[in-house]
């Protein structure tokens, strides 16, 4: 095994990091001299002088070390207050023969790891471990123990004071770049660039070697069968709470609304039709890719190859949810939900969730009343069946969708039609008695009488040309009293906000020039290729510079949409006439009038 040795890694790293403070020195002690140097043999320019002094400055203090104040990001936990998991945690510290670290925190993610704070330069500080409480929701306990034995490796092999010496070099390179400014085509910054490049590919080839030697004590601690599946569900897992948050918390949360037991919520998610048909979608679809050179980890398949050729004793799964080694854990779940949104205007129940997320519905039923003032219920089934009606409808509920040449727009118009109609028959439905009900990574569903009604599936078949969902919803509607032609009641405020712009783009004409007006924080270029309007093929990252050649205002940088034959010739899209730094306003100018008034439509 490659560098197995911990003497071996620490010469590497420590050897490297006495070349680049050597090295920085020695440029720093040039620059210092430089100036009395010039000075014997040219007329001494004080300029040149001050421009070589700060320089030295700026590098020499790059080289201080910083002292990194360290911040919990939960709760600390206790053995009087949780006896069971120190219980656990110090079986596992034993059986390795290492000292428990001093603290244990509680943090958010599916994840644990091992530090040591404090100190200077890796030496002295005190080692902490964070357990995740994400990780506590989905591990059972023996994968559990593996990934502590994994952590508490970190510290047998002496990896964390030898990680805290690598971070503070890597600060200080870190520093010595942002000193030096942002134009590479200085000659100082170059060495201070590829320097920092090459301990980095240094540094992590050692934080991978590292990270399966401490493979090797999860392994031998909880046995092969529990840390390849833990290494498998957390991998998962991570991906499933990423989507947890994005699809089930954060639309709530844009409504100061945070429901009061994040981690009740995910494990319901994980048992949900939403994930299930996600992990469909992650599994196999895309081939995990090798580890490289930047990366601190080996890839999960490496992982797990070096873990299958190790031969130990096989040991019994214990399927107990690690959860249960926290005392009271829905209290805990509670408080440290409550710490994660100290701003949230309110806290609710996941029964209430339904009702909070049909107000988002009927947002959405306002924008399509607004923005289509003739739709009504009655005409619903013409929509459905008429694709061009779909495509007219779509771009005028989502103006995103006009100019929009991606491949995927079938998909994307599908989607917009999709929702809006399901929460235009939902709103409508549920004024008239019927109640909103929903459950982590479930569709918003109606009830009444006991009956339950999926409006999004409803639609989704009505779509797809099954005639028995247009049927079930007139049936609804005659037993429920709906009026045929019936619409929704938009307020005058939800009016007014479903008819603002999404940005307000003004288009100018002076001679042969067009131009457009808008806040670049919120203008959306149309999809298409903004040299000729063809098929999006890219978006192209593109400085332009502002300003022109009397004065200098900075660099712009705007993802230019273009199409495969334009990719290389972005730069010419547009001119930056201006960027207003204080309002955020940028003034365009674009290829012609059609154009500009296609950006208008799209940010209508």
């Amino acid at each position: 095994m490659w560098a197995r040795s911990y003497t071996v890694r620490a010469m590497l790293a420590v050897g490297f990091l006495l070349l680049y403070y050597t090295a920085t020195l020695g440029v720093a002690v040039v620059l210092l001299v430089l100036p009395f140097r010039v000075d014997t043999t040219h007329r001494f320019h004080a300029l040149f002088a001050a421009l070589c002094l700060a320089g030295a400055g700026a590098i020499l203090w790059s080289l201080l070390p910083q002292r990194e104040r360290f911040v919990p990001s939960g709760p600390r936990l206790t053995e009087d207050e949780h006896p069971r998991l120190f219980a656990a945690l110090k079986d596992v510290a034993r059986r390795m023969e290492v000292e428990l670290p001093s603290e244990v925190f509680l943090v958010e993610d599916v994840n644990a790891y091992v530090s040591q704070v404090g100190g200077f330069l890796g030496f002295g500080g005190r080692r902490i471990l964070c357990i995740g409480l994400g990780l506590l929701a989905v591990d059972n306990l023996s994968q559990f123990r593996a990934a502590v034995a994994h952590e508490l490796g970190h510290f047998k092999g002496g990896e964390t004071k030898l990680a805290s010496l690598i971070y503070s070099t890597r600060s200080s390179m870190s520093r010595a770049l942002v000193f030096l400014g942002e134009d590479d085509r200085m000659p100082l910054r170059k060495p201070f660039t590829w320097v920092p490049k090459l301990f980095l590919r240094i540094t992590q080839a050692i934080s991978r070697q590292q990270e399966l030697v401490a493979d090797e004590w999860s392994i031998r601690i909880a046995g092969k069968r529990a840390h390849i599946s833990g290494l498998r569900r957390e991998a998962l897992h991570a991906v499933a709470y990423r989507r947890f948050l994005e699809h089930e918390v954060y639309p709530l949360v844009d409504k100061d609304v945070v429901p009061d037991n994040l981690f009740e919520g995910f494990r319901r998610y994980l048992v949900s039709s939403a994930w299930a048909e996600a992990q469909h979608e992650l599994v196999g679809a895309v081939p995990e890719r090798e580890a490289g050179s930047y990366d601190s980890h080996p890839s999960i398949e490496e992982r797990i190859a070096f873990a299958e050729q190790m031969e130990v004793p096989e040991q019994p799964l214990d399927e107990t949810p690690a959860y249960t080694l926290l005392s009271d854990a829905e209290a805990l779940e509670r408080r440290f939900t409550a710490e994660l949104w100290p701003n949230a205007v309110e806290f609710i129940p996941w029964v209430e969730a339904g009702a909070r997320w049909s107000k988002l519905w009927n947002e959405t039923a306002s924008r399509v009343q607004a923005r289509v003032p003739e739709f009504s219920w009655v005409r619903v089934p013409s929509l459905l069946k008429d694709t061009a009606a779909q495509e007219s409808f779509a771009e005028a509920v989502d103006p995103r969708l006009v100019g929009y040449r991606a491949s995927d727009r079938a998909e994307r118009v599908h989607e917009v039609v999709s929702h809006a109609v399901s929460a235009y028959l939902a709103s409508i439905l549920a004024q008239h008695g019927m109640t909103w009900t929903t459950s982590p990574g479930e569709s918003l569903k109606l009830e009444w009488n006991g009956e339950r009604v999926d409006p999004t599936a409803l639609v989704e078949q009505w779509l797809a040309g099954t005639r028995g969902p247009a049927e079930e919803l007139e049936r609804l509607r005659t037993r429920l009293g709906v009026a045929e032609d019936a619409a929704w009641s938009v307020p005058e405020e939800a009016r007014a906000k479903a008819l603002a712009p999404l940005a307000p783009v003004t288009v100018l004409r002076i001679g042969d020039a067009v131009t457009v007006r808008a806040p670049l924080s919120r203008m959306g270029l149309p999809h298409c290729c903004a040299l000729c309007g063809g098929a999006l093929a890219h978006h192209v990252e593109t400085r332009f510079h502002v300003g022109g050649m009397m004065r200098d205002d900075g660099d712009v940088t705007i993802q230019v949409p273009t199409c495969e034959a334009h990719a290389r010739q972005s730069h010419k899209a547009f001119k930056v006439r201006r960027y207003e730094e204080d309002s955020g306003f940028i003034t365009l100018e674009v290829p012609g009038l059609a154009y500009a008034e296609l950006i208008q439509r799209s940010n209508a």
